[in-house]
């Protein structure tokens, strides 16, 4: 009763394609994971037909052997599963389970190409089908999984209660046994195969490397998550929307810090080169001061490495800075988004206003001399914005204390969040699969308030000259419409620019 698990990601970390795995495993069912890192990267295009055909025969021979097969996806990967979903079910009598975030939000149009949907939280309920499928029993009635019906109706069937118990569950599945990949930089022979490959631990570690910040420190990353949820409800994410599925009680759940450990430490055996460790949680400082103590005493005896994480503002403080620098906080990385308090509101972060976000960059900026500069997220593009919304940001950022880099993102609707719903209501999506499916958070506005943003990044650029081009006469005369093919110009540069730099540089 295999099951076959396939990531279209660019990063093979995958951790909840690894997480199933592990689960399906220590329950007897063996697995084989496919990572087909998608081509496209952040540069999206309307491009359906992402693998090469000789690609997709191999990974559905790959699947041939396996009584299910599961595709995990987001919003910007809906045509990655089509595609790998079509090549499958046309070689094999396999049913196919699509699982992650969209099929979460959406499962009816995933239905439309799967077989099965997944909604929320896999591990259980994937064991299930698995089950039904050797029990030749209905596969229609499992909690967390969506089918249509034989009539063509769709079985929406109740969520179950979440996984309270982290430490019940297995790490994620490094072992590298029965792994595949298809790297979509490596040469291509003109004849079919062998371009997935097996997976092993070196080639695993050279991908590792290729990672921004693992290329910034010449170390190997490594990435893991030490709980499931997020404290807050921000109206552009999608986080709200799966809470909203169980209720916010009990959503935010953590790992023990022996159960953390422990996987480091096989993570470790396994990928001897791995030289620091990223904690992806999406607020790890929200964890308690006494948990965070703990996590550090462990850390320093057991690990020794150096580590990154995320936090939000309103959870960072002096005490949980203090302990996670002395045990290897290196690098940060906090959500801002915007600097403007009507755009907080509209996002849900009032409680994270200027005054919360500064206090908590002062924090950060006490300890400038023992890690990198911090990494501030800034969201732009948001259509409710008005010109005084977008100059409040750029006026906050020669606030922020240096040094420090700014990552800005141009936003996407996803579904399923409050935002995508009062856009759509609004009559700003009016193209969905533009606006969304195929549109990257890399795909900035090309204009004057998006061009500064970008040139304060690297938190060089003097505050004061910051100030000087958002003030209201400078900003006023440099956004008329006569300056914007120079914007456009401009912006067009930028990509051939950075294509050398990163050629250059690797």
């Amino acid at each position: 009763m295999r099951v076959a698990l396939i990531s279209p990601y660019p990063d093979i970390t995958a951790y909840g394609v690894r997480a199933i795995s592990a689960f399906l495993r220590a329950s007897g069912v063996p697995t084989r994971l496919i990572f087909l890192p998608d081509p496209l990267g952040d540069a999206l295009t309307d491009a359906p037909q992402r693998y090469p055909a000789a690609v997709m025969d191999e990974v559905a021979a790959l699947c041939a052997d396996c009584a299910l097969v599961g595709v995990s996806l987001m919003t910007n990967y809906v045509d990655n599963a089509v595609q790998i979903t079509r090549a499958v079910k046309a070689r094999c009598n396999t049913p196919v389970l699509w699982g992650g975030v969209h099929p979460t939000i959406r499962p009816e149009e995933c239905l439309d190409a799967a077989d099965l949907v997944c909604i929320g939280d896999g591990e259980e309920a994937i064991l299930d089908v698995v089950r039904a499928i050797e029990a030749g029993t209905d596969l229609t009635g499992i909690p967390n999984i969506q089918a249509r019906r034989s009539d063509g109706s769709v079985a929406r069937n109740a969520v179950r209660p979440l996984t309270r118990e982290l430490d019940a569950l297995p790490p994620p599945d490094w072992s590298h046994e029965d792994h595949y990949l298809w790297n979509p930089d490596a040469p291509q022979s003109p004849a079919p195969g062998p371009g997935v490959v097996a997976l092993t631990p070196a080639v695993t570690e050279a991908f590792l490397a290729r990672g921004t910040v693992s290329q910034l420190l010449g170390k190997i990353g490594y990435q893991t998550m030490t709980g499931r949820g997020c404290p807050h409800r921000c109206a552009y994410c999608v986080n709200d929307a799966i809470k909203s599925l169980y209720g916010a009680k009990g959503y935010l759940r953590w790992r023990s810090t022996g159960h953390v450990m422990a996987e480091i430490e096989t993570a470790r055996r396994i990928l001897p080169g791995i030289g620091y460790v990223w904690i992806s949680d999406d607020a790890f400082f929200a964890r308690p001061l006494a948990d965070i103590q703990d996590f550090c005493r462990q850390w320093k005896d057991r690990i020794g490495l150096p580590f990154s994480c995320l936090g939000s503002p309103a959870t960072i403080s002096r005490e949980k800075m203090a302990a996670l620098l002395d045990a290897g906080l290196f690098y940060l990385q906090m959500g801002v988004q915007t600097g403007s308090p009507r755009i907080q509101e509209l996002f849900n972060r009032k409680a994270m206003g200027n005054d919360v976000m500064l206090a908590a960059m002062r924090i950060i900026n006490a300890y400038k001399d023992r890690m990198f500069p911090p990494s501030y997220d800034f969201i732009l593009d948001t259509p409710y914005e008005t010109m005084a919304d977008r100059l409040d940001s750029v006026r906050f950022i020669a606030e922020i204390p240096k040094p420090f880099r700014l990552q800005p993102f141009s936003l996407v609707l996803y579904p399923g969040t409050k935002l995508h719903a009062m856009a759509a209501a609004d009559g700003f999506l009016t193209d969905e699969r533009r606006q969304v499916y195929t549109k990257s958070y890399t795909m900035r506005r090309p204009d004057y308030i998006n061009l500064l943003i970008l040139l304060a990044k690297g938190g060089r650029m003097p505050s004061g000259l910051l100030r000087l081009l958002a003030s209201g006469p400078v900003a006023g005369l440099l956004t008329r419409p006569v300056f914007t093919p120079l914007w456009n110009a401009l912006f067009a540069l930028m990509e051939p620019v950075k294509a050398l730099l990163r050629r250059w540089r690797g």
